[in-house]
Parts: C-alpha cells; structure tokens; sequence
C-alpha cells in the first residue's frame, strides 16, 4: 500500500494541487498587506527660481530617481507601477546654507489600492548651486583629412560667426575655443554644408558634451574655399654698400622656400618672394647682421601660407677683404704691338702682384689664373720701364703691379753681321744690344722673341757661360 502511494505521479500532482488551492484559500480569506516599493524617476519643479537669480543647480551625486515604499494588499500588489506615482523636490524650498531639499511623492493612479502615505527614501535631496555664466565665442575651423595632392584649405564662411555658450561658471571657464570640424578628405573643390560647435580646452583637446552647457545655436552653416598651393623661392636684395675694405657674401635663410595657397590664375604669375629694401640694409657693414623678417608682409594680393606665422631669421654675410702678393713670372706676360722686328728682353725673371679679395678665394688662386700684357707697340731701341696690366676674375680687384725693366733690341740679319765682325768701338756703338752685352759678361737676360713668347732655358744659359 504504501509503494502504491509513493510510485503514483497522479497522487502527486493531484496532492500540490490541493496544497495551491488551500493557500489560494487561505490568502483570499485573509489578504494580508505587504510593504512594496518601486523606482520612481526625480522631478525637478521650480527651477526658474535659480534661473531668475542668474544662478544653476546640480544634483550632488547625479541623483535621478528615489525609491517609493508603499503598503498594499498582497493581491493587488501587481497592479502597481512607477509610473501610479510622481516623485518631486521643489528648489524653491530650498535650504541654502546646505542646499537640502526635501522629496515629495503622490499617488498618480490606483490610489483606492494603496494604504497609509508612500514615502521616499532618501527623503532628502542635497543641490549645489553656482553661478550662471553666459559667454561669446568666436567660431574657429578645425580640417579634418588631407585634401587633394596639390591643393589646400582656405578661408572658411561660417553662418553665425560666433556663439553664446551658457552655463556653470566652472564649466564655461574650461572652454578656450568653440569650432567646428570641416572634412576635407580629397577635396579639390569648395566644400559646404553644416555642423556643430564643439568646445575645446587650452590644449587643443575636445571636451565632451555635458547638458548643463547649452549653445544658442546648433547649426553653423560653412562654405569653405579649396585653394591650389605652389612652393616660391626665397629672393633676397640687400641695399646699401658695406664698409671699405669688408665685401657682401651672400644672404643666410632660416626657410629658402615656403608653400603658398591661392586662386590658380593668381598663382600662376608667381615664382618666387622678393625681400628688398630697408629689411635687407647693409650700408656700413663691417660684420655678419640678422635680421627677423615676416614674409606675410611681402606676399602678393590674394596670396597667403598654407601653414606657419612667416616669421624666419636671416644673415647678411660680410667679411673682411685681405691683400695678399704674388710672384708672376714675366713668361707668363703677353706682349701687345710686337711686330717681330724687335727682341724684348726683361731684366726681372718675376713680377709682384699684390692682390685683394677674400681669404678663403686667394688660397684657391694661383698665378696660372692671371691673364697679364704690356703694351710694346710704342716702345722704341733701348731700355724701357713698364707696369703689367693684370686682369682677374670679379672675385679680385688688383691693388699694385710692380714695374718691368724691358730692354729692346733688333733682331735679324743686319744684327747677325754686327755680332761676326766685331765692327765698331765702344764710343761709336752708342746702342749695344742685350745680346751683345750678355756676351761679354759670359751670360744671358731672358728674352721675348718676335713671337712674344718666353725663350730662356737653363741650357742656353750654361753655354753662354762655358764660352
């Protein structure tokens, strides 16, 4: 009998029914009241108090809902929900020294189920107060993207200009700058349309927004230009003349070129920068000077950098000029109007030539660089005293030649049969050659031939000697 009652399901169910039925039974005799509670969202009245004394308010904790207790009987406890009540704080009652605020709740619907007063808890609000801050802010344009290879932003139209940000006194004074962001991925063209400010701090970062901050408008309308950019060189003319005795050198650059934006045809007639004028003064100069220059100022109309504030540093380079001498043989001397008649011969083997220039241009000079020539056309028979003409690139100025003793004599037959003979004394060969006296001594000068070239070589001189 009693593996019967244990081993059949029937019994089972049909025991829990019974045992839900009397309970059913019992609760709807009975019907005893419970204390339940909901979630009831916090309601804010009279706010325009605050506001009428330029002040705002913030929950301390960001309080946004409080929970209803009520009491109900158990068989009407479902039909109630958040929404049968209305919870509230008044900010016109509230304590200012605190800032406490106390909470009330009504009963919205199904009051008739409800028994005794719902209260809340907490059953105080604490609000903290501050003064409202209402401030202008120029709207600034922040690009986002790169546009197309060869072209940049430029000026942007905003519609408003600025804006009206109103809030906290704490939270207006962390703005430094309220812009909107443009996308200019792969423009070539004007870019338009509209977009909404954003705030950003001292650093450049975004700050998030926050609803206690509220801007007068939402929509800025923009049309931005899309301009084409081009790279300009750098021409610098310095005024003035330096100093005696120091030479300008060349001008130094903190930037050689710099990229332009502009409209196309406008662009297309510039290719480059001149700097001149009292910027570049280098009257007097007697060493290097500087100068800070802003290159906006020498932009053409219409034109204007693509980055940067154009402020570049710039030398003017002076340096001293020195005088250095040199020894240029007299082989190296070009005889002009030498009709062959005649044989020139020089009674130095050099001539000095003093020099002036930088001293890094006369370590790289040597005598092979000077072009020299004296002018024999009008020298006659005898000795002659004459100064070189000594010609040098623009990097050298010539200061002094020392002078040439040039002896000249005749050349040909008429001369040949002189020396043989041995015709004539000392008192009637009033004109001796050079030849002639080298002879007697046993040596001889050097000589230009009729070709105006140099002809001294060591072996004539030792035969001379020898005879």
């Amino acid at each position: 009998m009693k593996e019967k009652l244990t081993n059949n399901l029937g019994l089972k169910l049909l025991s829990v029914f019974l045992a839900f039925f009397i309970w059913l039974v019992v609760v709807s005799v009975s019907n005893p009241v419970i204390t339940q509670s909901q979630q009831v969202e916090l309601e804010i009245v009279n706010a325009n108090v605050l506001e009428s004394k330029n002040k705002t308010y913030e929950i301390i904790g960001d309080q946004r809902t409080v929970t209803v207790y009520y009491e109900i009987q158990t068989m009407e406890a479902g039909n109630i929900r958040p929404t049968d009540f209305r919870a509230y704080i008044d900010l016109a009652e509230m304590y200012e020294p605190t800032g406490s605020v106390p909470v009330y709740v009504e009963v919205v619907n199904h009051a008739r189920l409800i028994s005794g007063e719902p209260y809340t808890r907490p059953g105080v609000i604490r609000v903290q107060t501050e003064d409202l801050q209402r401030k202008a802010f120029d709207l600034t344009v922040k690009h986002v993207g790169e546009t197309a290879d060869g072209y940049a932003p430029g000026t942007a139209t905003l519609s408003p200009s600025y804006v009206y940000v109103s809030g906290p006194e704490s939270l207006v004074g962390q703005i430094s700058e309220v812009g909107i962001e443009i996308n200019v991925e792969n423009a070539s063209s004007n870019v338009t349309g509209t977009a909404s400010p954003v705030f950003y701090d001292a650093n450049g970062n975004e700050i998030p927004q926050n609803d206690r901050l509220t801007v007068n408008r939402t929509d800025i309308t923009y049309d931005l230009n899309i301009l084409r950019v081009k790279d300009l060189v750098l021409d610098f003319e310095p005024s003035g003349e330096v100093a005696e005795g120091y030479r300008y050198t060349g001008v130094e650059s903190s930037v050689n070129s710099v990229r332009v934006e502009g409209l196309k045809s406008t662009l297309a007639e510039v290719s480059s920068i001149t700097i001149s004028g009292e910027a570049l003064d280098m009257e007097g100069a007697t060493g290097d000077r500087q100068v800070t220059l802003d290159l906006t100022g020498y932009l053409p109309e219409g034109v204007q950098l693509t980055e940067g504030d154009g402020i570049i540093q710039v030398v003017i380079r002076v340096e001293p000029l020195t005088n250095r001498r040199f020894e240029l043989p007299v082989s190296q001397i070009r005889l002009e109007g030498d009709t062959g008649r005649y044989e020139y011969a020089f009674e130095q083997d050099t001539v000095s030539v003093v020099v002036q220039g930088l001293s890094e241009d006369l370590d790289q000079l040597t005598t092979d660089g000077f072009d020299a020539q004296i002018d024999v056309s009008a020298m006659s028979l005898g000795i002659h005293s004459a100064t070189a003409q000594v010609t040098l690139s623009s990097a050298y100025e010539i200061v002094s030649v020392s002078p040439s003793t040039i002896t000249v004599s005749e050349i040909g037959p008429a001369a040949a049969d002189e020396t043989s003979e041995g015709a004539g004394d000392s008192d009637s060969n009033t004109e001796e050659t050079e030849e002639e006296s080298a002879a007697h001594t046993g040596t001889r000068p050097e000589t230009h031939g009729g070709d105006g070239t140099s002809e001294t070589t060591e072996e004539q001189s030792t035969s001379a000697t020898e005879g």
